[in-house]
């Protein structure tokens, strides 16, 4: 766990350890590409779905309405998670940019290329 000093933060105005544990960032980074994967499977096996031809006539026709605003929602919950995604490496990149030895730990954790 990294311990990183701020100045001018807590309630005296004085310095703040902020501890910092590689692996629950690591954990974080890790379970939101899960997601991220899966909301893309969602979105293509919905799109498969939705291209079936045997549903372009009847009543079936309604049905599909369905999983256009269930993939539009699906969508705009991966873009959601794609966004935190991006802050969340983003602050990766900044403290492995601020300590060697923390980027160290997370080229290790995430499996990285170095």
């Amino acid at each position: 766990m990294a311990n990183v000093a701020t100045d001018g933060a807590g309630a005296g105005g004085g310095a703040a350890d902020i501890s910092i544990s590689v692996d629950e960032i690591s954990e974080i980074h890790n379970r939101i590409r899960k997601i991220t994967l899966e909301l893309e499977k969602l979105g293509a096996a919905t799109e498969s779905i939705a291209s079936i031809k045997f549903y372009e006539n009847g009543e079936a026709k309604k049905a599909l309405e369905v999983y256009d605003k269930a993939n539009g929602k699906a969508m705009d919950l991966y873009d959601n998670y794609a966004q935190i995604a991006n802050l969340v490496a983003y602050t990766i990149q900044a403290m492995m940019e601020q300590d060697e030895s923390l980027g160290q730990e997370f080229y290790t954790k995430l499996d990285l290329p170095e």
